[in-house]
């Protein structure tokens, strides 16, 4: 099974994305970013989503989840595929996320339903040739 782990700043929507994802893959939902990027570092997942609203880190210059997805870029020999996941722009508005953060692989829309979220996943996992976990 796939893993892929979630950062986002609300706790509920971190349990409804664990239940609603978790059927599919093995799910990783975390509302702290510290714990979290020390998961990615330490963990081999598949995807990564982000959310753009998260707890800031000001000693390593994370003030945002595109912040983190830029991190994560410079910091992983082989980082999983960072996929921003916001709010902030609305279904279908991938060229909307990528000027937002340019650094991500790609870009989901809160307001998709779960059918877009797991075809978006899995289009993207299925892109990346060698994925394994």
């Amino acid at each position: 099974m796939k893993k892929i782990a979630i950062l986002d700043d609300y706790p509920d929507f971190c349990v409804v994305m664990e239940c609603l994802l978790g059927n599919y893959f093995e799910v990783c939902a975390l509302t702290d970013t510290n714990i979290f990027l020390e998961k990615v570092k330490s963990e081999t997942y598949s995807l990564v989503l982000v959310d753009l609203t998260i707890q800031p880190i000001p000693e390593l210059k994370i003030n945002n989840g595109c912040d983190v997805i830029h991190y994560l870029k410079q910091n992983l020999k082989q980082p999983p595929l960072l996929i921003l996941f916001t709010g902030w722009v609305a279904r279908n508005a991938v060229v909307e996320g990528k000027k937002i953060c340019p650094f991500a692989d790609g870009c989901l829309a809160k307001d998709a339903d779960i059918e877009q979220i797991l075809e978006e996943i899995n289009k993207l996992i299925a892109s990346r040739p060698h994925s394994t976990s």
